[in-house]
Order: C-alpha cells, then structure tokens, then sequence
C-alpha cells in the first residue's frame, strides 16, 4: 500500500491566519483598473491592464488559430465549444475549446487512467483536489507561479492561490500548480448568500392556496407535498407533474459514493456527505450508512414521497438534461438547490405569485458554509505537455476568464442582450436575460446565434463565484444581488413571505430561529486515495449507488429496510470498515482547520 506525506496543516493555518490578519481587508477587487470592454476583436492588439484583461506579454502572443483541450471534471458536454462563448473565444483570442467530460463519457475513471497513462490529459485541466494532487506527483501539471506573478488579473489573488498550493504535499514553499474554483473577493468567515444552498422550496401560489401550512418535519413535508400534486397533477401544458424528479449521471465519481440527490439534502439536517462519512455542523462525524443519520433519514423521505406517488418514474433513469426541461416547465414541484430557481423564477412570475420561494420546516438544521474565499475544493491547471507557445495562449484565456469582463460573460451574460448598463454603471436584467436560461431562448445572430443555453460556458466551472464584487459596478457579478434586481424583486410573492415569516429573506429568518450555523468553508489538499482504498471505495460507491435507487423505489418498508441491511452486512465484506477510518482521519484535518477558522 502506497503512503503518503501529508504537509502539516499548521502551515495551512498559520498562512491563512497571516492572510486574514494582514491582508484581507485590503484585497478589494474595486482598486482594478480594468474596463472590461467586450468588443475587443481577435484583430485587435490586447489592451493593457485599462483595457480588457489579458497578461502582461499578450502583446507577444500568437493570434494564429489554435485547439485548447480542457479535461473537465465539471463538464455536462463533450466536444467543441460552441454559441456565444465559443464565438467570444474565437473572436478575442482566435481559439477554440475542445471539451474533453469524463462525466459524460461513458467510462469517466477508465478516460481519466488512460490519459493519465499516456502523461497528456489536457491543456487545461480542470480537477478535484484529490486527484489534482495526485498529477502534480505524477508531474502532469505545470508550475505556473511566475506566469501568475506576471499576469494582470490572476496575480491579484496571488496569496489565496498560494495559501491552496502550500497545502499541496511537497510544495512548502508555495509554488503555483493549481487555481482554486470559485474563489471569493469577499472574506474566508463571510456568507454572502440570502438562501441556503440546499432547502425546500414551493411554488408560492400552490402552497399560499393552502394557507401556508406549517411543517415540523419531515412527515408534514410530505403531507403538503401530496396536497400540491393532487391539486396540480399536470403543468399548463398537460404535461404531468412531481414533487421530486431525480437523476442518476451525477452520482460517484471522485471519492463520492453515495447518489447526489440524497447526498445533497443530508444538508438539511445538518450533516454533509463526504465519502464514507456524515461530517456535521459541529465537527462531529458519523458513518454514511449510521442507522439514525441523515443518508438514511433521506432515503426514506425519497421512498416515502415513491409510495405517494411523488416521484417522477423516470427518476434513475433520466440524465441532468432531462430533468432540467422539466424544472423549466413547472413539472417539478418541490425544488431544492438555490439555483435551480433560476430555470423558472423571474419578478414577473413572483409578481404573479408563480415563484419557487423557501417553505419553512420547523425540526430542520442545515448545514452551510461560509464563501468559498479559498475555493471550493476544484482547481484549473495546466498540462505538462503544453509547450510555450500554447501555454501563452492558455494562460491568456485563464486570466481574461478571471477578469471583470471574464466574469461577466460567465456570471451576467451578454451586454445588451441579457443586461443593460444604467447610468451609474450598475446592471439591469433584460427580459431575455431572466428568461434566457430557463426558455434556451435565441441569441442574435450578432452575438453568435442558437439557444442561449447552448451557448453558455461549457466548462460549466467558474474561477471566481458570482457573489464577489465586480469592480466595474460596484455591484455582485450575480444579477440576484443587483440593486435594480432586488428592487423590480420586492414582488407580490416576497412581500408575501416576509409578512408571514417576519423577515427580509430565508438566512434572516433561519438565523432568527436558530436553525442555520454557518461553517467556515475551508479548501486544503486532502490525502487521495491508496491503490487499496481506492479499490474498495469503487466497490463500495456501486453498491451503495445501486441499492440507494433500488431503496426509493422497494414495494414495501420491509425490503426498504431489508435492502438497508443487507447492503450494510456486504459493505463489512467489501473493506468497509477501512474505508470508514480512512475517511475519518482524512476529514478530520477538515474539523481541525475549520475550528481554527472560528478562533480568529
């Protein structure tokens, strides 16, 4: 069996206690000096640091036609990138992005050995951290410290790339060999958020036509659930409705190995799945398959809504992108991730009552982190096989992505397609704006043409989050935030809310009632797996995926239960046992950093 030197996460600690006492309050994103000017054409000389966002050196830079690949863990698309990004890309840097998705790939393990056996798995490299970790060893990944260091963009958030890559085994002094996602220009303890990650959430209308029952668990949850479906079986279009419908192409993967959609709202009762783990709000950890934990407590919510009738047939079998139509024609009736509002909700329809908004249940303790200021345990990379007149062009594309104008296009859309800009240089949503996502609605053909859906980014990743200050407006790159949004937002259904429940929004009210703790998000480098463990945790994710779905749908709470046990007692002769202790120690370098987030 393979060991492996951890770094010592004090060093982790004392960086980020070093960054947090001296550093962050002067990390502001609004002292850039950048435009963000979309019209810069792939003809055009690349502007300075007060033009749009490119390196230092892109004026050296080739314009000739080139082919990045990006292997991309988050991808739900293979193959070229095309729509209005792709035709920004190739107009601003005459490029094109090759998406390589080990997600929909068919194999995504057997992709990923393959390419990593041959020493090339793409220019751009898109990774978790485990596995990142893993390549930078096998010296796949290129140390980009000195690109970062002379770059325009990326080098402003220089220290969060270093405090990430020190956690790195090896690589005490810091060198740069992988850019956190998501990072946040905000503070390592601050939640920006108004909603919780993961909630339920009702069409305001269908639960207000029942008088806003009041839910103090679980069971109620279900009662109003069936109440609603019975009263709106189908959508406006006929087509049929459920509370849940699920998918399955998100499961595994990584080191999880248990099926997202359960795995996501353990967060209600305050436990987060991590592996063969329930890591809880308050450092505790329990096993993922723990009789009285919150893996089982959702399983047998979903089986319970299954012997109502609440869930879609098709749940198991369909892919993200089915599911997704659905969200987007009102078939779904129960929503539980924040985003996934963004496929239906807009003012006009809060206006009209016919929103998702958060319904309230009493027993609930969700489990949130803070902004994920050091990332969120994703990083992009480049490949050791790329040569210098490639790696030029690849880090011009990460630091324009990461730029204002970047992160317009990923987190605003278009300029006077889905936003215009008012006179104070803040944003407001156009109607085709709110309703571009959800509808797939058609982009001019000056922007590129097709669906707008189709055309979005398909890296399906973000350097930065959305709800970090953009320099250029004062203002969240995410339009939930602006000033104009939040004003045409004080809607007929948000009114509503806020008198019955007494408060401005669901973090508000959860605070008030005690039943949201946020955790400091924390991102270091975490041991991956041994050869031995990561054969047993294959082993044990098709179980467990596997019988998970068979559970939802048993006849009967007995073969629920019976598939429950009998999946454990196999578990015990599959290494379950090491794979829990495994995990367990791992995560515990999580608590431990967490707990001295919270001392700062």
């Amino acid at each position: 069996m393979r060991k492996r030197k951890i770094i010592s996460l004090m060093m982790v600690v004392v960086l980020m206690l070093s960054l947090i006492l001296t550093g962050c309050s002067d990390k502001k994103d609004d002292s850039k000096d950048q435009t963000g000017s979309t019209d810069t054409k792939a003809t055009q000389a690349p502007a300075s640091s007060d033009g749009d966002a490119t390196t230092d050196d892109s004026a050296t830079v080739s314009r000739d036609p080139m082919t990045i690949e990006v292997y991309d863990v988050a991808a739900n698309y293979q193959g070229i990138q095309g729509g209005w990004f792709g035709k920004i890309v190739k107009d601003k840097f005459n490029l094109e992005l090759n998406i390589i998705a080990p997600q929909v790939s068919g194999d995504g393990n057997a992709l990923y050995q393959t390419r990593t056996s041959a020493g090339n798995l793409g220019d751009i490299i898109l990774l978790d951290n485990s596995d990142l970790q893993d390549c930078i060893t096998a010296g796949l990944i290129k140390d980009i410290t000195s690109d970062i260091q002379n770059s325009t963009n990326l080098k402003l958030y220089y220290d969060q790339y270093k405090v990430y890559n020190t956690g790195m085994e090896g690589n005490a002094d810091g060198k740069i060999y992988g850019l956190p996602c998501q990072i946040t220009n905000t503070s390592p303890t601050t939640y920006s958020e108004t909603e919780v990650y993961s909630s339920p959430m009702f069409p305001w209308d269908y639960y207000s036509e029942l008088g806003n029952p009041e839910m103090k668990n679980l069971d109620d949850l279900l009662n109003v659930m069936e109440q609603i479906q019975k009263a709106h079986p189908t959508n406006a279009a006929g087509d049929p409705n459920y509370c849940l419908s699920l998918w399955a192409d998100w499961d595994k993967g990584g080191t999880q190995i248990s099926i997202e959609t359960a795995t996501q709202l353990t967060k209600w009762y305050g436990y987060e799945v991590n592996g063969s783990i329930l890591l809880g709000t308050n450092g505790d950890m329990k096993e993922l398959t723990d009789d009285a934990g919150a893996y089982y407590k959702m399983l047998k919510f979903f089986y319970d809504a299954n012997q109502r009738g609440l869930v879609d047939p098709d749940s198991g079998t369909q892919d993200w992108e089915t599911a997704c139509t659905k969200m987007k024609n009102k078939q779904v009736l129960l929503m539980w991730y924040s985003w996934q509002r963004g496929f239906w909700n807009t003012p006009d329809r809060a206006n009209e009552r016919d929103a998702y908004i958060y319904a309230p249940v009493a027993d609930m303790n969700f489990y949130q982190t803070s902004d994920y200021y050091y990332g969120d345990g994703r990083a992009f990379a480049v490949g050791s096989q790329v040569d210098d007149a490639k790696k030029a062009r690849v880090m011009e594309f990460l630091d324009w992505l990461i730029s204002p104008e970047g992160l317009n296009y990923l987190h605003a859309g278009l300029e006077g397609y889905c936003y215009t800009v008012n006179e104070d240089g803040t944003y407001t949503m156009t109607e085709d704006g709110l309703y571009a996502l959800m509808e797939n609605r058609e982009v001019p053909a000056e922007f590129g043409g097709g669906g707008y859906n189709d055309g979005l980014s398909k890296i399906n990743q973000w350097p930065m989050h959305a709800v970090s200050k953009n320099p250029l407006t004062g203002e969240t790159y995410v339009y939930n935030y602006w000033k104009s949004y939040l004003e045409a937002n004080k809607t007929t259904m948000t009114k509503e809310w806020s008198a019955k429940y007494g408060a401005a929004n669901q973090v508000e009210f959860l605070i008030n009632k005690g039943q949201l703790n946020v955790v400091p998000s924390v991102n270091i480098i975490l041991p991956s797996d041994t050869t031995d463990i990561g054969l047993i945790r294959s082993q044990c994710a098709e179980l467990i995926c596997d019988t998970s779905w068979r559970m939802i749908f048993a006849s009967s709470a007995d073969e629920f239960n019976q598939m429950w046990s009998e999946m454990k007692t196999q578990l015990e002769g599959l290494g379950w046992k090491d794979l829990v202790a495994f995990d367990t120690a791992k995560f515990q370098k999580v608590v431990d950093a967490r707990n001295a987030a919270k001392g700062q």
